[in-house]
């Protein structure tokens, strides 16, 4: 939504709300002013401490079976925990990715080093000149934090929400702290590389993200669809001084990127190592998180009314009793009870994830439309998605909300309700086919308009009228569409696709064979194609292949088809075992 709002502007929006934070962090450490807002004689604001509480103390707020002394305290740990923390993964649903990485502070503040020119570098040899220059360093993919990062950062999140518990709910001090250290770490990482590998490699809030983004948003951007060459969503950019027109300021950190294109990140990343542990672990996390605090106090007025932003000594009870169900109390230690309850919940939904996507193969196997695991995968992915959301804000933001009239509390239920089914109504049945058939139309219309095609065939529209199905419908009837002419538009397909940088080299076989069945192109010809482009666009190649040591077209040519045939010939039985 916000991919077409100029770089100026967002910069400003982005300071504004950086500002805002750095308020925030230092009202943690001295606040004068909202304590007002919670003194019992503060008729006119709604997070008062009720009066009735305030001076009963039989009517209190109990931590187990003794009572929470009211007294008026700062909102600054409740106002970060049970508003702006919400908030977040409501924009991050419904506006998508794009818009929060565009506004994040941490995302912002971790291109301080890139900004001020002081990032690390390395000397590298150039794969075409031969020349030693320096380059910024970046994650390498196959590197084991590019495997790994899902793994990474769940730990890191894993162990942020247990930090939260035991040490930074309500110690303002010790929230100050956490959030200052964010800040450290996002400049720290920013400095030691390059582009958005703070967000793609080690933010914690990373795979709630993209949990919560899907393979897309209700109101994000649909980068596969926009016209080449364009900025996407979150793309970084830059102001070019002399012309004042925003450029592309990406260094390939991540392929696919998340900022460019999150459908294709979606969709390639399904299967990667930690993806479903991400997945079906994040809904165990939300359960265990607020089931805790009743487990913790041995009741639920304790988190709903917020009491645990003002609990006091928090950080001396980390070693006391951890459990105090129904009245009894389990001598396990709070530091150990906190990961036990993460874990067994989180196992639980990890269990439950895996069963969902059995059942449902089972079941459309039995309807006889069976289907294949990825997309058993996808609508488990999806179910579970909707379930955390709907658990989220069954408790998320109501130490707050609940303060407010009836009215606004139904007004929220409503918006979450609908705006989780609208959610989940939009991507149950979104599928990859549909995703790569998108992406691919909008090259395959700019071949066909090389043609000048007859303006009767198409009814009085033009090219860019026509859907994805429709172009392909097209190319498929076209009178005259010799295998030659399909031939020329399925390598200006593939160029276009590798000039982009939106496929790489080592995938392309994969990734056009839907497009070759609906051009009638033999796979055979794909291999002519890479040569094709070898010869005519050498630095193309160069730039989409994975290896950089290769220095010229000729060599680029033969290695990408001996590879290529090597990957399709693994992939085919043998005459041998066909025979047996």
């Amino acid at each position: 939504m916000l991919n077409k709002v100029s770089e100026k502007t967002m910069h400003h929006v982005r300071w504004a709300l950086t500002l805002g934070w750095f308020l925030l962090i230092v009202s943690l450490v001295y606040d004068p002013i909202t304590p007002l807002f919670t003194h019992p004689d503060n008729l006119a604001s709604p997070f008062r401490i009720r009066p009735e509480i305030y001076l009963d103390p039989d009517r209190c707020t109990k931590i187990r079976d003794v009572c929470m002394m009211e007294q008026p305290f700062a909102m600054g740990a409740l106002i970060w925990w049970a508003m702006i923390v919400p908030a977040g993964i409501f924009i991050i649903l419904v506006f998508g990715h794009e818009f929060w990485r565009r506004i994040c502070p941490l995302s912002f503040l971790s291109q301080i080093p890139r900004a001020l020119g002081i990032q690390r570098q390395r000397k590298v040899v150039d794969p075409v000149t031969g020349e030693v220059r320096s380059e910024v360093v970046t994650i390498g993919e196959n590197s084991w934090l590019g495997r790994n990062h899902l793994y990474v950062q769940s730990g890191l999140f894993f162990l942020g929400l247990g930090a939260r518990i035991l040490f930074v709910n309500s110690d303002r001090i010790a929230l100050a702290s956490f959030l200052v250290g964010a800040i450290l770490c996002a400049i720290l990482v920013g400095y030691l590389y390059a582009g958005k590998s703070w967000c793609h490699y080690f933010c914690p809030m990373a795979p709630v993200q993209l949990i919560y983004t899907g393979p897309r948003s209700l109101m994000g951007s649909q980068a596969h669809q926009e016209k080449k060459p364009a900025i996407s969503q979150s793309m970084c950019r830059i102001v070019d001084p002399q012309t004042g027109q925003e450029q592309s300021a990406c260094v390939s950190c991540k392929m696919p990127c998340f900022d460019i294109d999150a459908e294709k990140n979606y969709w390639t990343e399904l299967t990667k190592p930690g993806r479903r542990l991400v997945q079906y672990g994040y809904l165990g996390m939300v359960i265990a998180f607020y089931l805790y605090y009743f487990l913790y106090a041995g009741n639920w007025d304790y988190y709903f009314t917020g009491a645990w932003t003002r609990e006091e000594d928090q950080l001396a009870k980390v070693f006391d009793a951890g459990f105090h169900i129904y009245g009894n109390t389990i001598p396990i230690p709070k530091a150990i009870a906190v990961f036990i309850t993460f874990a067994v919940l989180a196992g639980i939904t990890y269990s439950l994830g895996h069963i969902t996507e059995r059942l449902y193969r089972l079941y459309t196997g039995w309807k006889g439309q069976a289907v294949s695991a990825q997309r058993a995968q996808h609508v488990a992915f999806t179910l579970f998605t909707t379930a955390s959301f709907w658990t989220f804000f069954s408790y998320g933001a109501r130490p707050w909300l609940n303060k407010m009239p009836p009215y606004v509390v139904l007004t929220f239920n409503a918006a979450v309700i609908v705006v989780g089914s609208m959610w989940l109504f939009r991507t149950f049945g979104r599928e990859r086919s549909q995703y790569e058939r998108e992406s691919v139309a909008s090259s395959l219309r700019k071949q066909l308009q090389k043609l000048q095609l007859d303006p009767a065939l198409l009814e009085g529209r033009s090219l860019d009228d026509l859907s994805s199905d429709e172009v392909y419908t097209l190319v498929k009837v076209l009178p005259g569409f010799s295998q030659k002419l399909r031939l020329q538009a399925y390598t200006g397909v593939v160029q276009d696709f590798l000039e982009q940088k939106v496929v790489q080299v080592s995938s392309s076989f994969d990734f056009f064979k839907r497009l070759r069945q609906d051009l009638q192109v033999k796979d055979a010809d794909h291999f002519a194609t890479m040569e094709t482009i070898a010869a005519t666009h050498p630095e193309i190649l160069v730039a989409a292949s994975p290896s950089p040591q290769l220095h010229n077209a000729e060599t680029i040519a033969r290695t990408i088809a001996k590879r290529l045939r090597k990957d399709k010939a693994s992939k085919q039985p043998s005459s041998t075992n066909h025979k047996r």
